[in-house]
């Protein structure tokens, strides 16, 4: 067998292992999803990301089976890594913030609908949530107010989940209004 063939049948092994792997972790977040009952804005968003990740893998099995050298592997690696650097250094917030959501669909604490209390200090905020995205969360309070926090905020400081059927909140004093 030529080389050129096996490395044409290996790309096309990598490629369909790629497109069957997003599959099958599409498939899991979308039931997952549907079970916990989330809007499908976030299961899309969940999506798009396994999607990504996905293609990133491939892409990086493909350059190893088409035998492209570790050092101009690493010379292109760390120059693509310093300028992301300095990009991502400038926008940390949103690739944490981008994290937080992920680890929010996955553990679910509360969805749209749901009535929270953000616990921060002198900026206590109360609440249904409203939408939940890649990088906030949209809180509606009982005027009609909005107010948008950053999801890794939401890992950080405590949220209580509010009972639905008990509209009294916790008595904690500090925390009334």
């Amino acid at each position: 067998m030529s080389p050129l063939l096996l490395k044409t049948l290996l790309s096309l092994a990598v490629i369909v292992a790629a497109l069957a792997l997003s599959a099958m972790l599409r498939r899991v977040a979308r039931r997952l999803g549907q079970q916990r009952d989330f809007a499908r804005a976030r299961i899309f968003q969940m999506s798009v990301v396994i999607n990504v990740l996905c293609l990133v893998l491939a892409l990086l099995l493909l350059g190893a089976v088409w035998g492209l050298s570790g050092d101009g592997v690493m010379v292109f690696a760390t120059s693509l890594l310093a300028l992301l650097g300095v990009a991502l250094f400038a926008s940390w917030s949103m690739l944490s913030n981008a994290t937080a959501a992920i680890i929010l669909f996955f553990s679910a604490p509360y969805r749209i609908g749901d009535r929270i209390r953000f616990l921060d200090g002198d900026n206590t905020v109360t609440g249904r949530v409203r939408h939940m995205g890649l990088v906030f969360i949209t809180l509606e309070d009982e005027h009609g107010h909005h107010y948008t926090l950053p999801n890794n905020l939401l890992l950080q400081k405590t949220v209580i989940r509010l009972n639905s059927q008990n509209s009294t909140l916790p008595a904690d004093q500090k925390h009334c209004r």
